[in-house]
């Protein structure tokens, strides 16, 4: 009895220390995929491949809509199996085709529709979250950071939820917080991916911990 009841104690804490784990090896948590004149997100190779195929160095630039009436930017969510009422840990590898410029790539999170949802974003030098609500930005908070500008590289992303706020991460550098209240105050299980401008950038290694 001792043993059966170890074990399943043994699960439980398994069950509860990873909430989600995709290696994008096939589509099992429903991504949504495109391919247009604004850019692609396709799972490819066991990965998240997403391409921008339009310039908009910034949140505010992207979201206006262009003449072809797609928004210079790309994304691709999924409403993931998670409390988001408790903390948790949400982390993710990009492997980006090149920082530097007007390419900026991350974080989609509490994603809700189409023009209500929030973002953590990074590029050279530079990390920023915002939140968008009915297609404009309600708030944003941006801060300096140690990305150089580099091709063929590495980044990994992290956001965290503890004691009342929400923590972002680059290569395991705190980069920015934020009080999860007003318009942080997060609705939704949506998270996502988005990349702003003309980049490449494939996502892998996705995992949610609470």
């Amino acid at each position: 009895m001792k043993k059966i009841l170890f074990v399943v104690a043994l699960l439980a804490a398994m069950t509860a220390n990873a909430q989600m784990k995709d290696t994008f090896d096939s589509n099992e948590y429903a991504w949504t995929e495109m391919s247009g004149d604004a850019g692609d997100a396709i799972i490819i190779d066991g990965k998240m491949h997403m391409e921008g195929k339009k310039s908009g160095n910034t949140i505010a630039s992207a979201l206006k809509i262009t003449d072809g009436g797609d928004p210079a930017f790309v994304e691709t969510h999924c409403y993931a199996p998670f409390d988001f009422n408790e903390d948790f840990e949400l982390s993710c590898t990009a492997f980006v085709k090149e920082v530097g410029g007007d390419k900026n790539f991350g974080l989609m999170f509490n994603y809700i529709d189409d023009g209500n949802y929030s973002v953590f974003m990074v590029k050279e030098g530079r990390a920023s979250v915002a939140t968008i609500r009915e297609y404009k930005i309600s708030g944003q908070n941006r801060n300096d950071i140690k990305l150089k500008a580099q091709k063929k590289t590495e980044v990994k992303l992290q956001m965290k939820k503890a004691d009342g706020r929400l923590k972002f991460y680059v290569n395991d550098m705190e980069a920015l917080k934020v009080p999860e209240i007003g318009h942080y105050r997060l609705e939704s299980t949506g998270i996502g991916f988005v990349v702003y401008g003309k980049t490449t950038v494939d996502f892998d290694d996705l995992e949610i911990k609470q």
